[in-house]
C-alpha cells in the first residue's frame, strides 16, 4: 500500500519550494505567518514546529539557501533557480528570434515568467520587438529543431522539403526540388542574426539551409551521415567570421583596408582575435579567410571608401564585377 504520510509531505515540500522560488527573493522578504496561510489555503497545514523542520530539509537535499532578516521577520531566498538578469536574458533572446513566431515566443515567455519571483516579473513583460519584422510564419520550427538534434546525435541523415517565398500571392512558396525531398547529412545549427540555420552535407558539400524554411521534416533515417571527415577539417567556430549571412563560396585568404573608426565592425564580423595592422595614421588592415560571394560584397560596398579590398586580384576583380553590374542597372531607368 502507498506511504500517503511520505506523499503528503512531498506535496508540501514541493509546495513550499515553489512557494519560497516565487516570493522570497534577494529583495523581498516572505513572513512564517504568510508562508503558513499560504499552505493552510492548499490543503497542506503546518506547525512552526514542522516548517523550521521543512526549511532544514529544503536547504540541505534541495540547496535553498533561505535567510532569515531579524530586523524585517522574514525569510528571503538567497539563490533563486534563475537571477533576474538571466531570466531577461532568456527572454529577449527569445523574442529577437525572428525564427521563432510571434506566438510561439508568447507561449515560451510565459512558460519562463513562471520561473520569476515576484520582484522580477513585472520587469519580464518584455514586447516582441521583431513583431513588425520579418518572423517566420513556420510555427513547427522549434519542435522540427528537436528532430535535427536526434539526427546529429544519432549519427543519421534527415529529409525535408526546402521552399522560397515568392512574390506571387496565388503561390507564395516555390520548392527545391520541384518538391522533392532533400536528404542531407547534418552537423550543426546556427543562430545567426536572429535566424536558425541547419549546416549539413548534401552528398556535395557543406551548405546552410534555415531551419524556418525546412518542411516535412523526418525522424532520422537509418542511413548514416556522409562527409565526416570534410567537417572535421572545418574550423566551426571561426565559420561565422568567413561566412556573410549563411551564403558561402569559394575561399579567399583576403586583404582589406579599412578605416580606423571601423575597428568595432571588423572585430564583430571577424572575432575579437583578428589581426589589424597599422598602415598609416588613418587606416589599418587585415587578412582573414572570407568564403566570398555576393553578401560578402554587399557588406564591403556598405562602407563605401571606407574600406577596399587590396588582394587577391581576383577577390578584387569580383568585387569590380559586382559594382558594375549594380551601377549598370541604374545607367537606364527603363531597366
Amino acid at each position: 500500500m502507498p506511504n500517503y504520510g511520505k506523499y503528503y509531505i512531498g506535496i508540501r515540500l514541493l509546495l513550499l519550494k515553489q512557494y519560497l522560488e516565487a516570493n522570497a527573493g534577494k529583495n523581498h522578504i516572505v513572513s512564517r505567518r504568510e508562508i503558513e496561510e499560504y499552505l493552510t489555503e492548499r490543503g497542506y497545514p503546518v506547525e512552526k514546529k514542522t516548517l523550521y523542520s521543512d526549511f532544514a530539509i529544503l536547504e540541505s537535499e534541495f540547496g535553498l539557501q533561505l535567510e532569515y532578516d531579524v530586523h524585517k521577520k522574514g525569510y528571503r531566498l538567497l539563490n533563486p533557480p534563475f537571477e533576474p538578469h538571466e531570466l531577461r536574458l532568456l527572454v529577449d533572446g527569445v523574442q529577437s528570434s525572428k525564427f521563432i513566431t510571434k506566438e510561439k515566443a508568447r507561449e515560451i515567455t510565459g512558460k519562463i515568467k513562471r520561473l520569476a519571483g515576484k520582484d522580477t516579473l513585472a520587469t519580464l513583460n518584455r514586447q516582441a520587438y521583431v513583431a513588425d519584422r520579418v518572423r517566420s510564419m513556420n510555427d513547427s520550427v522549434v519542435k522540427d529543431a528537436d528532430r535535427i538534434h536526434e539526427a546529429i546525435a544519432e549519427d543519421c541523415q534527415i529529409a525535408f522539403r526546402y521552399f522560397h517565398y515568392s512574390p506571387d500571392k496565388s503561390t507564395p512558396k516555390s520548392y527545391s526540388k520541384n518538391g522533392n525531398q532533400l536528404i542531407v547529412s547534418p552537423y550543426a545549427l546556427y543562430w545567426n542574426n536572429g535566424n536558425y540555420y541547419l549546416y549539413a552535407y548534401d552528398g556535395k558539400k557543406f551548405r546552410y539551409f534555415r531551419v524556418d524554411r525546412m518542411e516535412r521534416i523526418s525522424y532520422p533515417l537509418p542511413e548514416k551521415r556522409e562527409g565526416k571527415e570534410a567537417f572535421h577539417e572545418k574550423n566551426l567556430t571561426g565559420q561565422k567570421a568567413k561566412v556573410f549571412d549563411m551564403y558561402g563560396g569559394k575561399e579567399y585568404n583576403v586583404h582589406i583596408r579599412f578605416r580606423n573608426e571601423l575597428a568595432d565592425v571588423v572585430i564583430d564580423q571577424f572575432g575579437k582575435d583578428v589581426m589589424m595592422m597599422p598602415l598609416d595614421d588613418s587606416h589599418f588592415t587585415i587578412t582573414v579567410p572570407v568564403e566570398v560571394s555576393p553578401t560578402f560584397f554587399a557588406w564591403i560596398s556598405t562602407f563605401g571608401r571606407r574600406v577596399k579590398i587590396l588582394e587577391p586580384a581576383v577577390v578584387v576583380d569580383k568585387m569590380r564585377e559586382f559594382i558594375k553590374a549594380t551601377a549598370d542597372m541604374y545607367e537606364d531607368v527603363e531597366r
